[in-house]
């Protein structure tokens, strides 16, 4: 049993040691305690700190490329603006110039047009205006022989450039009076001429 004892006795004095070494007043406890506080604030501090400066610094960074991604873009879009703007200034430039070409070739056919005619025969093209020029003119050309036929087939001479169909000595006898008057308000020549040969 010594030995026991023994062994409890190194246990009770290695731990009234241990206790002992550990035993602190209330103020070197709360010293300590504020001292690890302090530690762990400052290294939170200087923690965050550093989280917060690397964060601001990739924002800015973030910022700067945006706004240079920004102005080159806008370089872009200007330059896409102009680009098509001289594209638009061109076009009207070829388009005027085909107008006058199609309006000397269809002069030199015998046919005066207005811009609604050269609205329909010009393209955006020099071979399409051709084109369209020669179907007009082939157009014009037959409805010009169509007219030239009803002319001819037609036996009633006309008024020259009226239109209207001639009166002949019979149809004057057989006219009303109203009928008469009418003649002598539009065609007072030729209302002239009939009262000459009737009477």
């Amino acid at each position: 049993m010594d030995q026991e004892e023994q062994n409890v006795q190194e246990m009770s004095q290695e731990h009234a040691s241990e206790q002992q070494e550990k035993t602190f007043t209330q103020d070197e406890v709360d010293r300590i305690v504020a001292d690890r506080v302090k530690r762990s604030e400052e290294k939170l501090r200087s923690k965050l700190f550093e989280e917060a400066k690397s964060k601001v610094k990739a924002e800015q960074d973030e910022a700067k490329k945006l706004e240079e991604m920004n102005a080159t873009q806008r370089r872009k879009y200007e330059d896409q603006k102009r680009d098509e703007e001289l594209e638009q200034l061109r076009a009207t430039i070829q388009r005027q110039n085909m107008e006058k070409t199609a309006m000397g070739i269809l002069k030199e056919k015998g046919i005066s047009v207005d811009e609604d005619v050269l609205d329909l025969v010009v393209a955006d093209s020099a071979e399409k205006t051709a084109e369209r020029i020669d179907k007009f003119t082939e157009l014009v050309e037959e409805k010009a022989r169509e007219i030239r036929r009803q002319d001819f087939s037609n036996s009633a001479p006309k008024q020259s450039g009226s239109g209207e169909k001639a009166v002949t000595l019979d149809d004057f006898k057989k006219m009303a009076y109203p009928e008469r008057l009418e003649l002598k308000k539009n065609q007072p020549d030729l209302y002239q001429e009939l009262v000459q040969k009737s009477f």
